[in-house]
């Protein structure tokens, strides 16, 4: 191959490629052609489903790290830890 030359390579897969992304453009231009505005009551249902899922969620994150800490204090209680001072105090 000579010193100047630059070939460049192309994966043959890319038309294909290329006919996805078109075609993901068109069902999304189509999505959007026959969705509807919520009127306000719907979109306060959807927003309260949301919120509820949210709390959800966090509840049982919250309840997931507090056993988490309680167990950890357990096994390895420090002094300064108001959880392992609770846990003295229970005991």
């Amino acid at each position: 191959m000579p010193r100047g030359d630059i070939t460049l390579k192309i994966p043959r897969n890319t038309r294909q490629s290329l006919m996805n992304v078109s075609g993901t453009v068109r069902e999304l231009i189509n999505t959007l052609k026959y969705s509807k505005k919520s009127d306000a009551a719907e979109f306060t249902l959807y927003m309260k489903l949301v919120l509820l899922g949210v709390a959800v969620v966090g509840g049982v994150a919250f309840v997931i790290h507090m056993v988490a800490t309680i167990i950890s204090n357990f096994l390895a209680p420090s002094s300064s830890s108001i959880v392992a001072t609770l846990l003295k105090l229970v005991a």
